[in-house]
């Protein structure tokens, strides 16, 4: 993907490209000093978020792989099939050849040349021996070729079997790991759900949270005040009604609505999706905050400019990070579990889905707004 301010300006966009660097290292900063006040169980809940991104990209990786040697083999195999068709016919005209000389007698050149009387017989017969001769040695090498082909191939084969199986085996490991890493994350959860419910601050954990993902978004759009939107295919304002959903599903909880015991009302929308459904960017950007966040999960935030931004929360991996240029439609993120952290566990909070917000200078919008119908 290219940009327009990397081709016109090329000191201007090392200067655009340092600033940036240095808003992503203050929002670390930050991020890290927020981190600090975490509680052991927000902290075992992070790391199990962290493990499950970290073998959900390689176990990606490792199918990508196993679908590349898969093809492999299918194309040695079916270069095999045809070396053995090669090979039986290869080995039906050697036969003849050998018949053919057998029943000549394997008589040689000379002795040709001497039962002849007539000269200009001998002649033709010694280009016929020759021809035959030639055509001997044309089908005993075409024939090793085939042989020494069907040999290279076959060892490629047990080479890509034996490569399949590792890849497999690896695969199998990590889903176990997966696995046990979910494991992990469940019982974070539910000890920090009993955390809050007996300390009877559910609500004010709730506050914590979005007070939290407040200062996240102010602490950006104060770290990139001062950047230029470089790179845009067309202004953010102008998407309004176009933009498409960055997973289809069902909404199943709405702008605006109360969660929790109090009046906290939810500054985005949560898509129901099955975990592992890619996450799509609904417009081009740059990758501006890519981490875990308390109340959040895994956080992905894309800066459209003049103050415009999407947030895309509690996925399972990340495919992007921090300083990445994206375009609309490009993938961002596997989507997770949406789960309030609270000491309730209804049918709604357990659900699987992606958490997503759009912002501007940091005032929640209404995504449906924005969304096409």
């Amino acid at each position: 993907m290219s940009f327009s301010f990397s081709a016109e300006n090329k000191d201007q966009a090392q200067l655009e490209l340092t600033a940036l660097s240095n808003a992503i290292d203050e929002i670390k900063i930050w991020l890290a000093a927020a981190n600090t006040s975490q509680s052991q169980e927000e902290e075992n809940l992070q790391q199990a978020e962290l493990q499950i991104s970290t073998i959900s990209k390689s176990i990606s990786t490792t199918e990508q792989a196993l679908s590349e040697t898969q093809t492999e083999m299918n194309v040695l195999s079916a270069r095999s099939a045809q070396l053995e068709s090669e090979m039986t016919v290869q080995n039906a005209l050697l036969a003849q050849t050998i018949r053919t000389a057998y029943m000549s007698g394997n008589q040689s050149a000379i002795k040709l040349l001497l039962n002849q009387q007539d000269i200009s017989k001998s002649a033709r017969m010694l280009h016929y021996h020759r021809l035959f001769t030639e055509s001997q040695l044309a089908s005993i090498e075409s024939f090793q070729k085939v042989l020494d082909e069907t040999k290279q191939v076959n060892s490629e084969l047990d080479s890509k079997a034996r490569q399949l199986e590792n890849q497999q085996t690896q695969l199998s490991q990590k889903l176990q790991s997966l696995t046990e890493s979910k494991q992990r994350r469940e019982t974070a959860l539910a000890q920090l759900r009993a955390n809050i419910f007996s300390r009877r601050s559910e609500l004010e954990q709730l506050e914590i949270d979005q007070a939290e993902l407040q200062q996240l978004i102010e602490q950006i759009n104060t770290a990139i005040a001062d950047i230029p939107a470089s790179g845009q295919t067309s202004p953010f304002i102008e998407q309004r009604g176009k933009l498409r959903m960055p997973a289809e599903g069902k909404i199943i909880s709405s702008y605006g609505s109360r969660y929790g015991d109090g009046d906290l009302r939810r500054q985005g929308i949560t898509i129901g999706v099955s975990e592992g459904t890619p996450v799509q960017a609904i417009h081009s950007g740059r990758v501006v905050f890519a981490d875990w966040l308390r109340g959040t999960g895994l956080l992905l935030i894309i800066d459209h400019g003049e103050g415009y931004m999407t947030l895309y929360g509690a996925n399972q991996a990340l495919s992007k990070q921090a300083g990445d240029w994206v375009d609309a439609g490009d993938i961002l993120a596997t989507s997770g579990r949406a789960s309030e952290i609270t000491a309730k566990q209804d049918a709604e909070q357990s659900q699987a889905g992606l958490y997503f917000e759009i912002r501007h200078h940091g005032e929640a919008q209404n995504p449906i707004d924005w969304l096409a119908k």
